[in-house]
This record gives structure tokens, sequence and C-alpha cells, in this order.
């Protein structure tokens, strides 16, 4: 009697009579194992004693393959594929692949032999109606004729194919001789600034603040958040960077949700002054100034802003300050309370939302209307701090390598200052103001028009300026280049000049520090003449640093010229961060020569202290030595404390 079943393994088994015939199947080739098992148990220990040393022999024979060897042989192919097929012998297996079996009853019979799992092995077809071989194991089976051999392909190498440096290979060179030789003098003009450094925290006692390029093995913990600081007044319902809920609001007639909040902030700033120009208007005094603004927010993009400045007021091209002439022994008095800024802006788009309420209609205008301050071409163009004007701005505008554009459009009508920082009740100005981001540079197009009837006379401005960030072999660099025009459309005078002024200005980081080294210069041909500045901001230069900017304080002006006529110059500046950046220092050497042969060249060294009291106050001391063509050596000194609120 004999019937046939499949165990529990996947292993067909056929009993007959007294015992039992496993088939096992192994890749393809059916090989039939007889066992009876009527024999004793100490048989099948002795049985099993070759099993237990081929696999002895198969784990002692395992290659070890290691980082150093190479899995290919001189013919291309890996000697990990043991098994060899070819179409004019039969398929024999090496001992290596020999591979016990476990049956349903837990007896392991001896090894059976299987092809090699390699993606290179071959399928082997099998006659359907197997039969049963009851001794030994085939050490080779026979394929078909009919089965179709391919090519056995290479096993992949993990390991990267060696390469033999080749000295006459010429390394390609990532800068030209001209940005190398550019760099080596910028190093040469990095070379002060750690000597300075050195100076001022031996003087002072403090530390220099340095980036340390080893990693801290300490854990720091979570540190605490610092008190935010308290505005002068603010409400309830918005505090000024403080955390909460957003109040419901209310919603106006045109649909807007506005949540009303104010605040009252500003600035005082206090300093005894001292200036010898060599002149008769020497400074030695004190002087006060206090900007009280209030701000009423209305939402995230509509505010109403009115401000006042009760210590300072406008007399003429200048302005008079509160406080004590030192050199004459005379109270200055100019307390006022007029307003000297309001205005709102805000979004059209957001002040009538139901007019594009899937916000597809590009209605996003943002505008300003009233008396407000006003700057661009960072001040070069127009800086005013007073000035009556409307202003319409069209912002995130994209497209053709373009990431953004905004345009503003400008209509001043009083309230207007010129050149030299006279007021001109007659003026109008007009003016479109760009701003494009591009993915390597921000560029700025620029032109203000302004229509006077007075003896200033009309005047048409244009500008051009590029700001962008670019790498060389040792450093980042930040630069930025202003081309200025001003045309007189009528006659010419102080404050309608023809001309034109080349701005640069140059800066980057020292390795290892936070510090910044800029390097600013200019070239003003002819009488170049902004479109409007205000008493407080002097001439077009004051950007080009601190020995060219006034203190906007007193009568305190500024080291040096900052008109731009016929002249050529450049600041030389390490600014420096010490304590923790609480504290920081300027050193600044700075020069102008003039170029229509008046004799008035002019040079200069100045620094700056200044050092974070606490979160409100702000002390600042500066001090600086200049000496022009027909002048002897000019002393200044200052000390300013600020306070913010």
């Amino acid at each position: 009697m004999q019937y046939s079943f499949m165990s529990s393994n996947g292993l067909q088994k056929t009993r007959t009579g007294g015992g039992m015939f496993t088939i096992v199947k192994r890749k393809g080739v059916g090989v039939a194992v007889a066992f009876r098992r009527q024999e004793a148990v100490h048989q099948l220990a002795i049985r099993n004693l070759p099993l237990m040393l081929c696999v002895f022999s198969f784990l002692a024979a395992s290659p070890k393959l290691t980082a150093d060897d190479d899995p290919r042989n001189e013919s291309g192919v890996s000697h990990l594929n043991d098994t060899r097929i070819s179409a004019s012998s039969p398929v024999v297996t090496s001992p290596s692949a020999f591979l016990p079996v476990v049956t349903d009853d837990g007896v392991v019979l001896p090894p059976v032999p299987a092809i090699s799992e390699a993606p290179s092995a071959l399928p082997v077809a099998r006659d359907s109606n197997e039969d049963i071989v009851e001794t030994g194991i085939p050490d080779v089976v026979e394929l078909p004729a009919a089965v179709e051999l391919r090519a056995v392909p290479p096993v992949s190498n993990p390991y990267a194919d060696r390469v033999t440096y080749n000295p006459s290979i010429e390394e390609p060179q990532t800068e030209s001789f001209a940005a190398e030789a550019a760099e080596h003098i910028i190093d040469i003009l990095q070379g002060p600034a750690d000597p300075l450094a050195h100076v001022v925290s031996g003087l002072l006692g403090i530390d220099h603040v340095g980036v340390k390029a080893p990693l801290n093995d300490q854990p720091i913990p979570l540190q605490a958040i610092p008190p935010r600081p308290q505005l002068l007044l603010e409400t309830d319902s918005e505090p000024f960077l403080a955390r909460g809920w957003l109040e419901q609001g209310y919603e106006i007639p045109t649909g807007a949700i506005w949540r009303p909040a104010l605040w009252v902030f500003g600035t005082y700033r206090t300093s005894i002054n001292y200036f010898d120009n060599r002149s008769t208007t020497n400074v030695t005094e004190w002087a006060n100034r206090l900007d009280l603004f209030g701000q009423l927010n209305l939402s995230g993009t509509e505010r109403l802003v009115v401000g006042i400045r009760p210590m300072d007021q406008e007399r003429g091209s200048v302005r008079a300050f509160s406080g004590y002439d030192l050199r004459n022994g005379r109270v200055n008095d100019a307390w006022n309370i007029d307003v000297q800024t309001l205005f709102f802006e805000g979004d059209f788009g957001e002040i009538f939302p139901r007019l594009d309420p899937f916000d597809g209609l590009a209605l996003d205008y943002g505008f300003s209307v009233g008396r407000q301050p006003m700057s661009f071409q960072q001040g070069l163009l127009l800086n005013e701090d007073i000035i009556d004007a409307v202003t319409v701005t069209r912002n995130t505008l994209s497209g053709n390598g373009v990431l953004n554009l905004r345009a503003s459009g400008v209509y001043a009508w009083n309230s207007i200052h010129r050149n030299n920082n006279m007021p001109d009740p007659d003026a109008q100005l007009i003016g479109l103001f760009t701003e494009t981001d591009t993915a390597s540079s921000t560029i700025n197009a620029d032109i203000a028009y302004v229509d006077s009837q007075s003896v200033h006379g009309s005047l048409l401005t244009v500008a051009l300026s590029g700001i962008q960030r670019f790498h060389g072999t040792h450093n980042t660099y930040n630069s930025s280049l202003h081309v200025l025009a001003s045309i007189p459309t009528e006659m010419e005078t102080a404050a309608s000049g023809q001309g034109e002024l080349l701005f640069s200005q140059f800066s980057w980081t020292p390795h290892h520090t936070d510090d910044l080294i800029y390097l600013n210069t200019f070239w003003a041909i002819d009488q170049f003449t902004s479109a409007a500045r205000g008493p407080l901001m002097g001439g077009p230069l004051g950007q080009t640093g601190v020995l060219f900017a006034s203190a906007g304080l007193g009568n305190y002006g500024a080291p040096l010229s900052n008109q731009a006529t016929d002249a050529v110059g450049a600041s030389l500046g390490y600014q420096m961060y010490f304590s923790g950046l609480s504290r920081q220092v300027v050193f600044e050497l700075a020069g102008r020569q003039d170029t229509n042969n008046v004799d008035q060249a002019a040079i200069a060294a100045g620094v700056r202290y200044q050092q974070a009291l606490d979160a409100h106050w702000l002390m600042v001391v500066d001090g600086f030595l200049a000496k022009r063509e027909s002048r002897g050596l000019s002393p200044g000194a200052r000390l300013e404390l600020q306070m913010k609120f």
C-alpha cells in the first residue's frame, strides 16, 4: 500500500507499508532520498556523524572578504560565484553548496546539493514525474537539451576602483591671478584687526568675541528667556512682543477685521559734545533730544502713527536742541509740541477684502499718506525725516528671473528740504522707486523730480545700485555699488547742481570672529545734489563712515565734509565685538581729496565705543582727530546716553 501527501514544511512524502520516502526539491534539481525509520537510535547517531563533520568543514572553509580583497579575478568574474555553468558540461555543485535538510519529525537528513542563489544562477527544467531514488545523492545533474543558457554576468564590485595619482595633470585654477592678488590686498587690510582687538582687551579688561573651532563637549541646558522690555504704554489687548491669544477683533463695514491696540514708545538722547574745528563754530555743549511716538495698530497691515520731538525745533536750515551752551554760557531752549510725524499706512486689499474674496485680482497695494520719514538709495538720493507725502507700493511681483519686485510711487507737496538742508515751500516732488531681487543681487533703480519756482530751481535725479554677496578663495564679501546723477532743468544753484556720484561699500567678516571690516569709497564729479535732505542729514556722503556722519544731536557736525562736490575719498573701518556682543568698538581711518584744486583735502582718525548698560540704556563714546589742508589739527569728543522705551 502506497500513498502521498505534503508535509507542513512543503516537502512531498510517500508512505509505503512501514517506511517513508521523502522527495527533496532544491533550486529546480529533484533529488530523492530514501530513509527508513526502522533503524535503532544509536544507528541514527552514527549516520548523522558525517553530516556534523560536513557542517563543521563548511563553516571553517567559508571565505572572509575584507576591505583589501578584490572579489574579481583576472578575467573580471567574481570568485564569489562558485557555480560554473556552460552549454557543454553538466551542472556541478561545489561542496560549499551542500545544505542540510530537516524533516517534520525533527530528523536531520544528509546534506543536499543546491545551486548558488547568486543572480547568475540559471533556471533548470524539472520533470513533474520525479522518481524516488533510495540510495545516494547524485553529484552531477544533467540539464535537458532544450534549456537555453546565457552568459554569467559578473558580480558588481562594492569597492571603488583604485586611482593612481598622476602629478603631471595640472589642477584647475579656481580664480584668476587678479582675483588672488585682490584677496592678498584684502588680507593686508585685515592685518591691523587682531592687534587692535588685543589692545582694547588689555586696556578695558574685556574679552574679544571669537568663534571657537572645537565643539564644546559639555551639555548646554535650555536657557531662560530674557524678560520682555516694556514700552512706555501698551494696551493689554496686544502687548509689544508678548505671547498670548489674539483678540477676536471687530469687523468694519468693508469686511476687514481690526484689532485696535495702542503703543507709546520712543528714544531719549542726551550728550556732552566738544568739537574744535579751528573756526568760529567751535562747540562745547550739553544737548538733549526726545523722539516720542504713539502708534495705533488696527491690524497687521494698518496703523496710525503720530510723533513729536518736544526738545528740538527746526530753525531755518538747522535744528536747535534744548540744553546748555558751555562755551558761551547760555541756556538753549527749544521746547515745542509741534507734530513732526503723522501718517496712516495700510494695504488696499486687506482693507477691502470683499472686493477680492479669493485673492485673485492682485489688489494688494500698500499705501501711506501724511507726514513721514523717507529715505532711498541708503540716503544718497533722498533722506528726509519730515516730509508730507503720499505713497503707493506694489510688492511681490516676480517672473523671468525676478524673485521679487517692489515699486513705489511717491508724491510730496510740503516740508521738502533741498540739498543744502534749506526748506523750499514752493517745491513738489514726484518719484518712482523700485527694488528688484534676483538670484545674485538686489537692484535699485530710482528716479525723482523736484519742481520748484523758487530760487532753488528744479532738479531731476536718477540712481542705479546693486547690492550683492560673492565668494572668494578665502572669504565671503558684501558689496554695494551706487551710480547717481543730478540734472538741473533750469539754472544751476546750490540746491540744484549738475553732477554724478559713484559710491561703493565693501565689507567682510574675518574668520573665527563676529567682527566686520569695511572699506567705503566715493567719487563726486562736479556738483551732485540730492533731491531732498533734512536739516540733520548733512550731505549725501554721510554713509561713507563714522567720520563723515553727523551725530544728529546738538551742533556736533561731521569731522569730515559730507558734501559731494568735486572730491574723492574713502574710509577704512574695523568694527569689533567684546563681552558677548554687549560692547562694540569701531576704529576708522578716513580721508578726502578735492579734484578742483581748491585745497580742501582732509584726513581723520576716530574711534567709537558702545556699551549696552541694560535692556533700555546705551552708552556711546566718540573721539576723533582731524587735519584739514588749510587748518590745524581739529580734535573732537562726545559722550552720549540713549534710553529706548
